[in-house]
């Protein structure tokens, strides 16, 4: 009985078709997994909606399921710039070490320890540094105040790779 109906108006076939292949193709492009990614509750997405909304512009933050990815962007001042490669590199973990107070101060303590891992870029004119390490030892560096026990902590728990320029 549809199908003699349907049969009877050939337009609204051809119409059908073209909605459902214009639906499938939107979804092929990844249109719907935008909306969907902002969606699905993570503890990524919680300290990235935190990390947002408190971090400078030239941070660029983003998530991949449990994992998240800071991207930062420094300038360095005059007198780094031409400095030794010994005063750029202390200049740059000095920052390194402070962005990561930073995340870890700006964004819900449950959260960041339920992130699986952490990845930040930080790109200068003469050297990037990228670091790597898991949610819940960044969430710790809220609470230690103390410099050298920082440094401590972050020795032990950060893995860090340099790329000179």
């Amino acid at each position: 009985m549809i199908v003699n109906s349907l049969l009877k108006k050939p337009i609204l076939i051809i119409g059908i078709l073209l909605m459902v292949i214009f639906i499938f193709d939107l979804r092929r492009r990844g249109i719907f997994f935008g909306r969907y990614q902002k969606l699905k509750a993570t503890s990524c997405n919680s300290v990235l909606v935190m990390l947002n909304r408190r971090t400078p512009d030239t941070w660029k933050n983003s998530c991949k399921e449990s994992t998240l990815t800071v991207a930062i962007q420094l300038t360095l001042p005059p007198k780094i710039k031409n400095a030794k490669d010994q005063v750029l590199r202390q200049y740059l973990y000095r920052e390194l070490a402070n962005n990561l107070i930073k995340i870890a101060k700006n964004s819900l303590n449950e959260s960041l320890e339920r992130t699986f891992s952490v990845h930040v870029k930080q790109r200068s004119q003469r050297m990037d540094i990228d670091a790597v390490t898991e949610g819940r030892f960044i969430a710790k560096l809220a609470t230690i105040s103390d410099p050298k026990f920082i440094a401590e902590h972050l020795k032990n728990t950060v893995h860090i790779k340099e790329r000179p320029k």
